[in-house]
C-alpha cells in the first residue's frame, strides 16, 4: 500500500512538472522563440486560405493520441480584419493544451501570410504536428496528410 502511494505521488508530481512547462495559452506559444516554425505567403486571399487549412487541419490533425487523450482542432476567422487562427489542442486532465497554432493574416493586398507555431516539450511527444512544408502543401491545394 505504501509503495502504491509513493508511485501515485511521484506520477502526480511528474505530471504537474510536465504541465507547468507547457505552452498553455496562445500568447505563450507565440512568445516562445522555440515554437516558431516559419511562415509563407499563400497564393490566395486570407479567407480562402483559412477555409482550406481549416479543412485539412480537421482531416489530418484531429484524432486520439497514444495516451488516449483526444487531440482536437478549434478555429476562428475574423472577416472584417481578414485574420484567422487554427489551433490543435490536446485535452489532458481537463486542460486544453495548445500544440499547434496556424495564424493567417492579410499580406500584400489580397494574399495571406501564414505562420506556424508548435509546442516542443514533453507533452507534444507522440502528437502529430504539421511542419511548415505540410501547411504550404495544404494551402497550395494538396489533400494528402
Amino acid at each position: 500500500m505504501e509503495l502504491k502511494l509513493k508511485y501515485l505521488t511521484l506520477s502526480t508530481l511528474l505530471f504537474s512538472i510536465s504541465i507547468s512547462g507547457c505552452a498553455i495559452t496562445v500568447s505563450e506559444l507565440k512568445s516562445s522563440q522555440s515554437s516558431y516554425d516559419g511562415s509563407f505567403t499563400s497564393k490566395t486571399e486570407p479567407s480562402d486560405t483559412y477555409r482550406t487549412l481549416r479543412h485539412m487541419a480537421r482531416q489530418c490533425l484531429e484524432y486520439e493520441a497514444y495516451s488516449g487523450n483526444p487531440v482536437i482542432v478549434l478555429s476562428e476567422f475574423d472577416g472584417e480584419r481578414d485574420e484567422g487562427e487554427i489551433n490543435q489542442k490536446l485535452l489532458a486532465q481537463g486542460l486544453l493544451i495548445n500544440n499547434t497554432l496556424i495564424e493567417i493574416e492579410r499580406h500584400d493586398g489580397d494574399k495571406a501570410q501564414v505562420s506556424l507555431y508548435t509546442t516542443k516539450n514533453i507533452l507534444s511527444v507522440g502528437i502529430r504536428s504539421p511542419n511548415i512544408s505540410d501547411i504550404k502543401r495544404w494551402a497550395d491545394g494538396d489533400r494528402a496528410c
